[in-house]
């Protein structure tokens, strides 16, 4: 995680087709047959890659698509590292998604929470 130190008195303006997400899944994950995969081995090493589903937060005037509390699922390495910004004196964690993602990683929405990600300890407010 990057702490950029920056404090953003009301909320991010995004550029042209980008985003900000947050509560994105992570974690060890169990298949079916049993077998656990480790969240280094997804994350870092990837092995196992796969979609994740976020919360968007933020989002460009221009996508009209998606919704500011909609979850997309994103296919694996359209995300950035997470940064820690202080917005109206709270700490976020939030994911940034570039135009090339936006286009080419987004590959669903839904207005409610996934319930698979409650094995995560997401919950949505």
């Amino acid at each position: 995680m990057i702490d950029f130190g920056i404090e953003i008195p009301e909320k991010i303006e995004c550029l042209p087709n980008t985003m900000y997400v947050e509560k994105i899944e992570y974690g060890e994950r169990k298949t079916k047959g049993g077998l656990v995969l480790m969240k280094e081995q997804m994350d870092y090493e990837g092995r196992f890659a796969r979609p994740r589903w976020a919360k968007v937060r933020y989002k460009a005037e221009n996508i009209t698509n998606i919704e500011v509390g909609d979850w997309i699922l994103i296919n694996h390495g359209h995300w950035s590292t997470s940064m820690l910004m202080e917005i109206k004196g709270k700490e976020e964690k939030l994911w940034y998604i570039s135009p090339k993602s936006y286009k080419e990683g987004v590959m669903a929405v839904s207005k409610e929470m996934p319930e698979q990600l409650k094995e995560y300890g997401i919950e949505d407010e």
